[in-house]
């Protein structure tokens, strides 16, 4: 009985600070007078940059929050600060990002969702961050296993981050009329993209590094929504710095052998891997020796699975050599030789460390290969993209 009443007072206390810095939150978040919310299952780090970079060519002051390849906090000068995690990532990151851009004297904040759980998005979205736009960019088949197991339910976590009475911009075509039936209960506007809406801007020219239309488009709409005119945000587009996992294709020299390389690491779904895959085809015509490098994880073996799956199904322009690295490799390996007919030429190069796979490239890859990493961008795909920037020449 002395311990009840001990620890009840104890108890009331921890309730009273924790409600205190609710509110605190509150004050803070309702300073800031644009509230971006970006969702979908990919796109989500580049669309935050891209509405981002525009807003600030537009005259915004905006802190943004991705939490792509590497959780960044992107201050209103457009330097970059690494955000430090102390075990799994938490959805009260959007607090303190909140907390900085309320210091920071911000207009505008454009804060990726970062919840995977669909409560947690609901929550995101309804406790802490209460957008006044939201985006959604699109519905793949990933991480099924958290909101799955259809992508129908894919779609049902992701509308747990469109807010009430707001607005809501998105590029999904086959999920729209969902989103527009849960946009009508909720009171908030919907806008679709258009492809050829902005097409006399020739939006794509100015990007160093590869970027999807869709994406550009969705953030063109975002900004236009806040008054910034398109010829003035795709400047700011143009001139931001892409997310480390951001798609690109090049030629590298690797001593007496030149390789095409296309990054398609963080295009983790199977329609984003097949996009990339056949991206780089068109690309590098004359790179003929076809070869599908997939990193995997060891706590994502169902995406290896899944990857494995897709990439037998390509049998017009199938690789003609597949390399598996990272971890758990098994679970690709065993999914393709139980599925494929016949016996596809693989590699697996699971102890390998990220120079040692290029070191494969320079020995046993013919000089006209054309490598696309798939998979995950985590662990060794980072680590492979900073070995060719430090030992291959980039030409293109």
């Amino acid at each position: 009985m002395s311990e009840l009443l001990i620890l009840f007072p104890l108890l009331l206390i921890l309730l009273g600070f924790g409600f205190a810095e609710y509110i605190l939150h509150i004050y803070r978040r309702n300073k800031i007078p644009i509230r971006i919310h970006v969702n979908g299952t990919r796109g989500k780090s580049s669309v935050t940059r891209l509405i981002a970079s525009g807003l600030k060519k537009g005259g915004y002051r905006v802190l943004a929050k991705t939490t792509g390849t590497v959780p960044r906090l992107i201050l209103p000068d457009g330097s970059e600060k690494n955000i430090i995690r102390y075990g799994a990532p938490n959805i009260l990151e959007q607090k303190f990002a909140i907390q900085e851009a309320e210091k920071q004297g911000v207009d505008a904040i454009v804060l990726e969702c970062m919840a995977l759980v669909p409560f947690n998005q609901k929550v995101s979205e309804e406790k802490l961050v209460r957008a006044t736009h939201s985006v959604i960019t699109n519905i793949r088949e990933d991480h099924l296993e958290i909101m799955g197991p259809e992508k129908k339910d894919v779609a049902l976590a992701l509308s747990g981050s469109i807010p009430e009475s707001k607005v809501l911009f998105t590029s999904e075509k086959e999920f729209f009329p969902f989103f527009q039936e849960i946009t009508k209960r909720k009171k908030t506007e919907i806008i679709p993209t258009h492809p050829g809406k902005y097409s006399h801007l020739n939006y794509m020219q100015g990007f160093a590094y590869y970027e999807h239309p869709e994406n550009v488009i969705l953030a063109l709409e975002v900004c236009e929504s806040l008054g910034v005119k398109p010829e003035i945000a795709i400047q700011g587009m143009w001139s931001h710095s892409p997310d480390l996992g951001a798609s690109f294709f090049a030629e590298y020299d690797l001593g007496e052998k030149k390789i095409a390389f296309a990054n398609g690491f963080a295009a983790n779904d199977p329609r984003s891997a097949a996009s990339i895959w056949e991206n780089a085809i068109l690309r590098f015509p004359a790179y003929s020796y076809k070869v599908a490098l997939v990193n995997c994880r060891k706590d994502r073996p169902e995406r290896s699975e899944q990857m494995a799956k897709e990439i037998l199904s390509w049998k017009k322009n199938s690789p003609d050599l597949i390399l598996i690295a990272g971890e758990e490799t098994e679970v690709f390996q065993k999914t393709c030789l139980k599925l494929s007919s016949g016996n596809p030429k693989m590699e697996n190069l699971k102890s390998m460390n990220a120079g040692e796979v290029l070191g494969f490239f320079k020995i046993f890859l013919p000089s006209n290969s054309m490598i696309v990493g798939l998979g995950n961008i985590g662990g060794l795909g980072l680590e492979l993209l900073e070995h060719l920037k430090q030992t291959g020449m980039m030409k293109g």
